[in-house]
């Protein structure tokens, strides 16, 4: 589950109040499970891949591009785009899928494409633990926390 929203599949407005809560229910449902164990798992995998993360990312980037060329009928420039909005799980809505093959591929191509960009971020995320997880006083002997003596 991701939270792409291209706007072309939404609720409508004659929903009863029990699918609305189940809908609200299963957004948090997924995000809790994405974000946590999901997301470890997808950012585990780049030393494994021959050219890391950055090799799984712009092979990735040619797997949309040629399917959604194809599929969609976008230009290259446009298929990049919605891949990288994809993956990003923004989901502007300014393209997005027409066809049922289109719709089917952007599916499964999200699952791909947002743990590659988990991978992408994994760097980003170990840095950020490391210096979240240490106290005042180590970073302050490392030098980046600088006090102000008076």
């Amino acid at each position: 589950m991701n939270r792409v929203g291209y706007g072309d599949i939404c609720p409508s407005s004659d929903m009863t109040h029990i699918g609305r809560i189940f809908i609200v229910l299963l957004s948090f449902c997924g995000l809790g499970m994405f974000c946590g164990p999901v997301m470890d798992f997808a950012s585990s995998w780049t030393q494994d891949v021959p050219g890391g993360a950055i090799g799984a990312a712009l092979t990735t980037l040619a797997l949309g591009v040629g399917l959604f060329t194809i599929l969609e009928d976008f230009s290259e420039v446009e298929a990049a785009y919605f891949s990288v909005v994809t993956g990003t799980t923004i989901g502007y809505g300014d393209y997005s899928p027409n066809s049922d093959a289109g719709k089917i591929a952007a599916a499964l191509f999200a699952i791909l494409v947002i743990n590659v960009t988990g991978g992408l971020l994994e760097p980003a995320c170990t840095f950020l633990s490391y210096y979240c997880s240490k106290d005042d006083s180590n970073l302050i002997e490392e030098g980046i926390v600088h006090v102000k003596r008076e």
